[in-house]
């Protein structure tokens, strides 16, 4: 199984520093990745956790220059909230200044606010995903011209293209039947969150039936409490499923997810402070990793 960290920044300690030092401890002690989080313009109503967020591609660019082994993925990016042309050159760039070491972790969305505050459209938020992504993957192949149903150019240049061109791989976001039809058909994996081990496994089921043969990766964003010796749970709340206990109890969690199908996972450790996810990472590193290698 492969790891990922995401990085902090959202949250409390959200800052330039903790992003840079969280990538850094990534690559340090053996992750497979680091991740940022996506939100724009937050309803007040709303602040926790991502009222205090740096921007997603921001934060990554960020990651990527004090980094040289670990990709770098968003989980995810709300695509249809953000001008396709602009997005497909921010994130070609990316990949470009890193070395090839993006994964495009892209999603649907749910926040109907967020898109008002955006001006963007809710309510054609699939059809403008899907074309989004097609529009992408022709700029990064080296494509100049693209006609679709809300976006078209002719003779244009690109440049830089990513690494792997056209290639670059995407994985979607979403627990929902039509996120795993996308990933099965259209992308190169599918990154849902807070599920369970059999939730996961009745979607794994769904997934690579509808895949026919194809190879897609199945990941999952999970948050993780990890407690230390003699310390007590603080009862963070959390979307989803959230595994919690000491590392032995991860490791028999992850283990189910393994057996679920999960091949990887990309964690997102609670922390109240930097020196508690420092902590926390360097514990998840050496007490949880190494059973899955």
């Amino acid at each position: 199984m492969k790891f990922g960290l995401i990085l902090p920044n959202f949250g409390a300690i959200a800052s330039a520093d903790a992003i840079g030092q969280s990538a850094r401890l990534a690559e340090e002690l053996g992750f497979d990745s680091a991740w940022t989080t996506d939100h724009v313009l937050m309803p007040a109503s709303m602040p926790d956790p991502y009222g205090n967020l740096v921007e997603s591609l921001i934060a990554l660019s960020a990651a990527a220059a004090v980094t040289q082994r670990v990709k770098l993925g968003t989980s995810i990016i709300v695509t249809p909230q953000r001008e396709p042309v602009l997005l497909a050159k921010q994130l070609a760039s990316i990949d470009a200044i890193s070395g090839g070491r993006l994964i495009l972790g892209a999603g649907v969305g749910w926040l109907e606010q967020e898109f008002d505050y955006l001006n963007a459209d809710y309510a054609n938020r699939g059809a403008r995903f899907d074309e989004g992504l097609a529009l992408a993957r022709a700029l990064w192949a080296g494509q100049g011209s693209f006609r679709g149903q809300f976006s078209a150019f002719d003779n244009a240049l690109f440049s830089p293209l990513p690494d792997r061109g056209g290639e670059l791989p995407i994985w979607i976001g979403g627990n929902s039947a039509r996120a795993i039809h996308r990933a099965a058909t259209i992308a190169d994996g599918w990154h849902p969150v807070g599920l369970t081990p059999p939730e996961l496994a009745a979607g794994s089921a769904l997934l690579r039936a509808k895949a026919n043969g194809r190879s897609v990766i199945l990941s999952l964003r999970t948050n993780i409490e990890l407690l230390a010796a003699g310390e007590t749970s603080k009862g963070y709340q959390a979307p989803g499923h959230a595994p919690s206990g000491s590392a032995s109890d991860i490791v028999r969690e992850l283990r189910d997810y393994q057996q679920a199908g999960l091949e990887y996972a990309v964690v997102w450790l609670f922390h109240e402070s930097w020196d508690e996810l420092e902590s926390k990472t360097r514990q998840f590193a050496a007490d949880v990793m190494p059973n899955f290698r």
